[in-house]
């Protein structure tokens, strides 16, 4: 048959001169490093520089070249960036045998001849090529916005939160309006209760916002819905893997508990930072790439359960607006307009009319100003506008201030003298410095007033209503309750996205592939459950084999490692620092000796985060040895918590019981120094650790290997045992079954394969040869329709527990 190559980029077809012999490998795994994967890629290819193919390069081989370029549009003609990866694929007699991205490598120019050198890489490889540089932080998070309060630490605990409202649904926005509902913090819901909406929806958007009292939830989903309204819409959200979640952390002075017999059990709100789950930051990952995915694992509950907390020395978050206040009315004996209803930030105040900036920062803006009210005119002696100047004193001297004009006394009030007649007023400005921006430092003392100006006329003014602000560039402020939190700035800075996902793929060994029929779509499940075992999916190659060629078969026992540290990156918090010092090793981590006496090296697999020893503290309750067991992470100095910023930490999250606790504000009682409470007579919490549940037995356990020592005793008393379903037995420890069993192999032989061989290629399917089962590790060189060198890795067990 003869055979037919074509290469696209972009979707459009490149010339070939005499079709191409390039060689492609196929891989997803590399068995000689366990921390690494691959993604297929070919050789390089070289192209004809033609009308076709010089036009489709955007004519890069002109020296003078400078063509227009926008990362929105396909990466092909006038748009092409070589920077840039292209969408590409190659197919032989109509069918696929490799899609991912193009690499434009090199021009060559020789007298008028012009040639493009080029490789094309697997979807994997393009996908961190479209990661790049992009950090956690980067992440739009902006639904998961949120009230810092006590109602949305508890609520966050729970698996799923149902509601029953009325709402209308709009087809054409994929709009579904909701009032009086409580507020929706995720990414999807289930619906149920409808004639023609029920199913699980995926949300774009949610705008909580309160209209004439009553609250108002507005919901965009990307999915298309049916015009409806219904008095009756039952909605799931699922929160784990989906929301926010609120861990009990101590993060030092975190607890006004301090009586000896019961030490932290009850908390302030400050051990409560909002957490982002992983799920969340997979898939924001990953689609913020382009791509898009699939995976049995990442919905399991043990998946979805996994958040990242926040690690900041203090709770923080960008501030754009750090002061802002509704304006009442004027307290004519100073002159001053008296403010209500201040938002909790840098300010403070006593009386309402003056406040103290207490921010450690020095901070640049602008002030809108809103104010309404009425106004006449006593002592008139002219016609004609009148004038007043609102201004803002700092320190007790104008800082900023704001001439404005009440026009028309004759018309307005009708007459010469005294008037007994208020005209009304509603006026918007925004003060400004020299240069548009006004400065604030720490300890300035600020208030508003209004002087009326217009010779021996007096202008009077009364103030109903109206609001103010400063507004200027973002600023980090410390979060307290009533703020409105903006996840995103609360996730660890610094964070590579790459990095992140890497991380997670060494930690459960996932294996990733791409689907052959969607375009930028990863399956991505751990090993042990990435291999399908039935048996009809077996695929017998044994005819295929050219045994005139020599077949090399490497025992795994004679692997070049013999030692796997499997480790945490080292911080020094107090509890870490602790162990590392007693134990010298990390907490969690393990070294894996496959007892060859032959290997000598070392590998290791080391993820960016640390690990985070849980604490328990003796109680003063018969029923139970430890009270709450959680994660302590800070400094002790001189017999003193410190908080302190630390490195990423990961976590599972699941409410757990305990007795009877509150949760008390930050301040205090006047005049007693006791705390007050928030909510009392709570009788769970917001546990978080490296153990699924803290009772250490029986439990998943997010650490490499058991640690040495544990801060706090196993409960119940009858469990005397900690749990061995760790990171290491779960996820790596059916691999190392595989490769130090004495009759593991590693096959290389000569096969065969079609480009329907290719097209049909599926890593997760076992391979025969001659009754023998084996796993592909590598297809090397694949040319089309040729002989080429193949790797197997044979299959010593199908199903591991």
């Amino acid at each position: 048959m003869q055979q037919s190559t074509q290469i696209f980029m972009e979707g459009y077809e490149l010339d070939l001169d005499k079709g191409i012999s390039s060689l492609i490998t196929y891989s997803i795994d590399d068995i000689t490093k366990l921390d690494t994967k691959k993604s297929s890629y070919s050789k390089t290819i070289v192209l004809p520089g033609t009308t076709n193919n010089n036009k489709l390069f955007g004519y890069i081989f002109e020296f003078g070249n400078a063509n227009f370029s926008n990362n929105t549009p396909p990466n092909v003609q006038y748009n092409f960036n070589a920077s840039k990866s292209a969408v590409a694929r190659i197919d032989v007699n109509g069918l696929t045998v490799i899609k991912g991205v193009l690499r434009l490598l090199e021009i060559i120019i020789k007298d008028d001849i012009i040639e493009y050198e080029v490789a094309i890489f697997g979807e994997f490889a393009g996908f961190f090529s479209k990661v790049g540089a992009k950090k956690i932080e980067d992440i739009d998070l902006s639904i998961l916005n949120h009230t810092y309060n006590y109602n949305n630490i508890v609520n966050s605990w729970e698996t799923n939160s149902n509601i029953v409202v009325q709402g209308t649904f709009t087809a054409s926005s994929k709009m579904l309006s909701i009032v009086n509902a409580q507020e929706i913090y995720g990414y999807e819901i289930t619906i149920s209760g409808t004639t023609s909406n029920n199913g699980l929806k995926k949300i774009v958007s949610v705008n909580n916002t309160i209209v004439g009292g009553l609250t108002v939830c507005v919901i965009i989903f990307s999915d298309p819905i049916v015009n409806e309204s219904s008095n009756t819409i039952n909605i799931q959200w699922e929160r784990i893997g989906n929301s926010y979640y609120y861990p009990l952390i101590d993060y030092g002075n975190v607890s006004p508990q301090t009586n000896a017999n019961f030490q932290k059990r009850n908390f302030y709100y400050t051990a409560f930072r909002p957490a982002v789950y992983v799920r969340t930051l997979i898939d924001k990952i990953i689609t913020g790439a382009g791509y898009t995915w699939s995976s049995n694992f990442f919905n399991t509950e043990y998946f979805k359960r996994l958040i990242i907390p926040n690690n900041q020395q203090r709770l923080a978050y960008k501030k754009t607006t750090i002061f802002s206040a509704s304006c009442a009315s004027m307290d004519t004996t100073v002159n001053r307009i008296v403010m209500g209803n201040v938002e909790p930030g840098f300010f403070t105040t006593t009386d309402n009319k003056v406040w103290t900036y207490t921010g450690a920062q020095t901070w640049y803006g602008t002030i809108p100003f809103s104010v309404q009210g009425r106004w006449r005119i006593s002592n008139q002696q002219f016609f004609g506008n009148r004038s007043a100047r609102f201004v803002i004193y700092k320190n007790g001297a104008v800082w900023a201030s704001e001439f404005v004009i009440f026009g028309g006394g004759v018309t307005q009030i009708g007459g010469f003298g005294n008037s007994t007649t208020y005209v009304p007023f509603n006026i918007n400005f925004t003060f400004s410095g020299l240069f548009s921006s006004l400065s604030v430092q720490n300890g300035d003392e600020i208030y508003w007033t209004v002087i009326s100006t217009g010779g021996t006329d007096t202008i009077e003014i009364q103030i109903t209503g109206g609001s103010t602000s400063l507004v200027g560039a973002p600023t980090y402020a410390p979060a307290v309750l009533g703020d409105k939190i903006t996840l995103t700035d609360t996730l660890p800075k610094g964070v590579l996205q790459k990095d992140f996902f890497t991380s997670i793929m060494k930690m459960f060994y996932l294996m990733i592939t791409e689907d052959k029929l969607k375009d930028k779509h990863l399956v991505i499940e751990p090993f042990q459950d990435f291999y399908n075992t039935n048996p009809t999916t077996y695929i017998d190659w044994s005819d295929k084999v050219d045994r005139s060629r020599n077949i090399k078969i490497k025992p795994m026992s004679e692997i070049t490692y013999r030692y796997y540290e499997m480790k945490w990156k080292d911080d020094t918090d107090y509890w870490n620092d602790k162990y590392k010092k007693k134990w010298n090793a990390g907490y969690g981590s393990r070294i894996y000796d496959n007892q060859q006496e032959f290997a000598k090296d070392s590998d290791k697999v080391e993820v960016i985060f640390s690990p985070t020893p849980l604490i328990g503290y003796n109680g003063n309750v018969p029923s139970t040895a430890y009270d709450k067991v959680f994660p302590a992470i800070y400094k002790f100095n001189n017999n003193a918590e410190e908080s302190t910023e630390f490195n990423i930490r990961i976590m599972f999250a699941n409410k757990a019981n305990c007795t009877s606790w509150t949760i008390y504000n930050s301040t205090t009682v006047p005049n007693t120094n006791a705390p007050i409470p928030l909510g009392a007579s709570l009788t769970n919490y917001g546990y978080a650790g490296h153990l699924y549940v803290p009772s250490g037995a029986g439990t998943y356990d997010m650490n490499f290997g058991a640690p040495n020592e544990l801060f706090y005793s196993l409960f119940p008393a009858s469990f005397v045992s900690y749990t061995s379903f760790n990171l290491f037995n779960l996820w790596y420890s059916s691999y190392f079954a595989e490769v130090t069993d004495k009759d593991s192999r590693l096959v290389t032989l000569y096969i065969k394969l079609s480009e329907i061989d290719i097209y049909n290629l599926d890593f997760s399917k076992f391979i025969l040869i001659d009754g023998v089962l084996y796993r592909i590790d590598t297809i090397k060189d694949y040319s089309f329709n040729e002989i080429v060198e193949v790797s197997l890795l044979r299959v010593i067990s199908t199903t591991y527990y």
